[in-house]
């Protein structure tokens, strides 16, 4: 199966050009204020519809690119990169299972739904620069989202009755060295009856909105990793 990416294309050219771009119309901005201090008020309008033209083809670009890209969707076991510049972090669901119970624990809304997650610095995509220091991988958004589109976060409950249950749960925060793997599962309070659960595993930091081709940028469709809603409810962990 071929792996899914968190960008539609290139990340470090989407950097670039929310960078290039940042930095034409800070420049236009300083320009547009210092025209008008001095008076040049023709001159002013003029960089002030400059960089509103700059400002324009970005957002043109981001839509576009954005709405091209589609829905997609990653399979049990398939991989979904993450970009951190100079290397890749590879995310895989390998499994699911719904519970009623977690030893004596009891969700809230029904079940509570476990995916299994295997996380993997994948060593083949760092650049000749970098060394064997641990990556401290940027923040992530987690949620679980039905077929109604209903969105529920990872349950801190249920992972500390989990956790009672068998062993401690790696975080997704985790640092990891080229070659580095674990697996971790994540906990969440849902409907017993929940219809076609997905998981969203993206990135939470906010400018991500604004990077072209990137899976959370404006207009831009989720990248969903499928789960097996077969899986039958039964007790667990006890």
């Amino acid at each position: 199966m071929e792996p899914l990416f968190n960008f539609n294309g290139s990340a470090l050219l989407s950097i670039a050009a929310f960078l290039g771009t940042a930095a034409l119309l800070a420049a236009a901005g300083a320009t547009f204020v210092f025209l008008l201090w001095r008076g040049s008020g023709y001159a002013a309008r003029r960089v002030a519809i400059g960089g509103a033209a700059v400002a324009g083809a970005y957002l043109a670009a981001l839509a576009g690119v954005s709405l091209a890209g589609g829905e997609r969707a990653v399979e049990m076991g398939a991989s979904k990169y993450f970009c951190e510049i100079d290397c890749h972090l590879a995310y895989s669901v390998l499994g699911t299972r719904r519970a009623d119970a977690l030893g004596a624990a009891r969700p809230s809304r029904g079940a509570w739904e476990m995916v299994t997650v295997r996380v993997w610095f994948d060593s083949s995509t760092t650049s000749e620069r970098r060394d064997d220091s641990p990556l401290y991988p940027n923040p992530r958004e987690v949620r679980l989202v039905d077929a109604e589109g209903n969105r529920y976060a990872p349950s801190q409950a249920g992972l500390r009755a989990l956790e009672a249950a068998s062993e401690p749960q790696a975080p997704l925060t985790r640092p990891l060295r080229p070659g580095e793997l674990y697996t971790t599962t994540l906990v969440f309070d849902v409907p017993a009856g929940v219809r076609s659960p997905a998981l969203l595993l993206t990135e939470s930091s906010p400018v991500t909105r604004l990077l072209i081709g990137h899976e959370r940028s404006l207009l831009h469709a989720p990248t969903l990793f499928r789960l097996d809603s077969s899986t039958a409810l039964a007790e667990a962990g006890s």
